[in-house]
C-alpha cells in the first residue's frame, strides 16, 4: 500500500541532511572565507550553496508539495480508491526513479560539471566539487532503489490478481491510507499534540477518524442483515461484522482489517443497488460535499459532513465513530432507504421493470 505520508518524510529527511545542513555550512565556510581575503574559495562556497538552495525549492520543495496536495485532492482521491494497489505502486515507482534520475543528473551538472568548467582551477577543488557532487548525487540512486522496489511489488500484486482484472472484485469505498494525514491533522488540532507526540493510543483514534465517513453506513448494513461473506474476504471479516451488529466493535475496526476496503459484494442484492446509489448521490465541490441536482433518496457524505457539523461540531475526518452518534445519524440512512424502496415499487407498478 503507497503511503505518501512516509514518502514526505523521507523528501523531508533528505531535504535536510543533504541540503539544508550542508547549505548551512557552505554560507558558515564561504563567508569565512570571504573575511579571511580567500575570494575564489568563498564564492565557490557561496555558489554551490545557491544552487543547493535552488534544488531545495525547486526540485525537492516541488515533489513535497505535490504529495501534500494529492493527500488533499478529492479528485485524486477518488482516482486513488479506483486503482489497484498493484496499480499505485507501478506509479510511485515510475515517478520515484524519474524522480532519483532527475536528481542524479541535476547534481551531476550543478556541482560537478559547472563548478569545474567556470569555478575552479586548483587540484583541491576539483576533488572538492568531484566528491561533493557524487554524495549528494548517490541519493538519486537510493530514490531509483526505492522505485524498484514499488515496481517489484506492483509485480506481485498482479501475479496475485486473477486475469479477470482488479481484484476481480469492485468496490464501493476504497481509503488506501488517504484518510489518515488530514484526520491526522484535525487531531492534533484538537489534542494540541504534535505529530511526534502521537502514541499508538492516538493513532487508534486517528484510524476511526480516518474510516468515518463510510461508518455509520456499514453499522446500517449490519444492524440489517445486508452483509454477506464471501470466499475471497480475510479471515475474521465475518466475525467482526457479528461483533459490529452486536455493537462490540466499531465497524471502523471492520475497515482497517479490510485493508480499507468496503467490497460490492459483500453487500446482499436487495440492498447493493440502495447503497450504490446512496453513496454516489454526490459531488464534491469547493471543498464539501453537495447533493447532486434532482436526487431523491438522498445524498449519503453530504448528510454525513452536514451532521458532523450540525451535531459533532467537527468537519470530516474530525470525529471518531460513536453509537450514539451513529443512532442520531441512522434516520437518515433509514428515510433514504424507504424512499428507495417506494421509488422502486412506483417504478415497477409503471411498467419499466420486470
Amino acid at each position: 500500500m503507497v503511503d505518501l505520508d512516509g514518502d514526505i518524510k523521507l523528501l523531508r529527511a533528505v531535504r535536510w541532511l543533504f541540503l539544508r545542513f550542508p547549505l548551512l555550512i557552505l554560507v558558515i565556510n564561504g563567508v569565512a572565507r570571504l573575511q579571511e581575503g580567500k575570494t575564489g574559495r568563498g564564492v565557490i562556497d557561496l555558489v554551490i550553496a545557491v544552487l543547493l538552495l535552488a534544488i531545495d525549492l525547486l526540485l525537492v520543495g516541488r515533489a513535497i508539495r505535490e504529495k501534500k496536495k494529492q493527500l488533499k485532492d478529492p479528485d485524486f482521491r477518488e482516482k486513488q480508491r479506483n486503482m489497484s494497489p498493484a496499480e499505485q505502486y507501478r506509479k510511485t515507482g515510475r515517478f520515484t526513479i524519474k524522480f532519483g534520475i532527475g536528481w542524479i543528473i541535476v547534481c551531476l551538472i550543478l556541482f560537478i560539471v559547472l563548478p569545474i568548467v567556470f569555478l575552479v582551477d586548483t587540484l583541491g577543488d576539483i576533488l572538492f566539487c568531484v566528491i561533493g557532487g557524487l554524495i549528494i548525487a548517490a541519493v538519486g540512486v537510493l530514490f531509483i532503489m526505492l522505485g524498484i522496489r514499488d515496481l517489484k511489488k506492483a509485480g506481485e500484486g498482479d501475479e496475485a490478481l486473477p486475469s479477470g482484472g482488479s481484484h476481480g472484485r469492485e468496490t464501493l469505498y476504497k481509503d488506501f491510507e488517504l484518510g489518515f494525514e488530514p484526520a491526522k491533522e484535525q487531531y492534533c488540532r484538537q489534542t494540541g499534540k504534535t505529530a511526534e507526540e502521537l502514541t499508538e493510543a492516538d493513532e487508534e483514534i486517528i484510524w476511526e477518524y480516518a474510516y468515518a465517513q463510510i461508518t455509520y453506513l456499514l453499522a446500517w448494513i449490519a444492524e440489517h442483515d445486508f452483509y454477506v461473506p464471501q470466499e475471497d474476504d480475510f479471515d475474521g471479516l465475518t466475525e467482526i461484522i457479528a461483533d459490529v451488529k452486536a455493537r462490540k466493535k466499531a465497524p471502523s475496526y471492520y475497515i482497517g482489517a479490510n485493508d480499507g476496503t468496503l467490497f460490492e459484494d459483500n453487500i446482499k442484492p436487495e440492498a447493493i443497488g440502495f447503497v450504490k446509489e446512496y453513496m454516489n448521490n454526490s459531488d464534491y465541490i469547493n471543498g464539501h460535499e453537495v447533493a447532486k441536482p434532482g436526487d431523491i433518496i438522498g445524498a449519503y457524505y453530504p448528510e454525513v459532513e452536514a451532521f458532523a457539523k450540525e451535531h459533532l461540531h467537527a468537519e470530516m475526518f474530525g470525529f471518531p465513530f460513536r453509537w450514539e452518534d451513529y443512532d442520531c445519524f441512522r434516520e437518515n440512512i433509514d428515510n433514504a432507504y424507504a424512499k428507495w424502496l417506494a421509488n422502486g415499487e412506483k417504478t415497477t407498478k409503471g411498467g419499466v421493470l420486470d
